[in-house]
């Protein structure tokens, strides 16, 4: 006989972790890991029609949009690996992958600078 302050036995049933579709995963990563090269882009085309945003602004999104990406990169790929393997894999692979981006970027940019510098001269 149970009494009232217990509760009834009920075997645990493992729940599935609510997680994002696996498409929908990778748009959110895809999105994410992209998002430097578009502020970038967006950037270049900005210059390009001569609209002048706050410097202070511009400097700030720049290093700070590439480490949000990179956060919210790494928490889908933990969140969708199912081992931990995996989800270290593919943790490397995503910081391995967006620090090369941004490296391009600044290769990039030095060159869009260079150039200017040597065509005002």
């Amino acid at each position: 006989m149970s009494s009232p302050f217990q509760s009834p036995m009920n075997p645990s049933i493992p729940q599935p972790r609510r997680s994002l579709p696996a498409w929908l995963s990778v748009v959110v990563w895809l999105s994410a890991f992209l998002s430097p090269t578009a502020y970038f882009l967006l950037l270049v085309l900005v210059n390009k029609f001569q609209i002048h945003l706050p410097e202070m602004f511009v400097g700030t999104l720049f290093f700070l949009i590439p480490v949000v990406a990179l956060l919210v990169c790494e928490s889908v790929a933990w969140s969708c690996s199912k081992t931990v393997g995996r989800k270290i894999g593919w943790m490397l692979f995503t910081l391995l992958a967006i620090l090369l981006q941004f490296g391009i970027i600044l290769v990039v940019l030095r060159a869009i600078l260079v150039a200017t510098i040597a065509y005002v001269q």
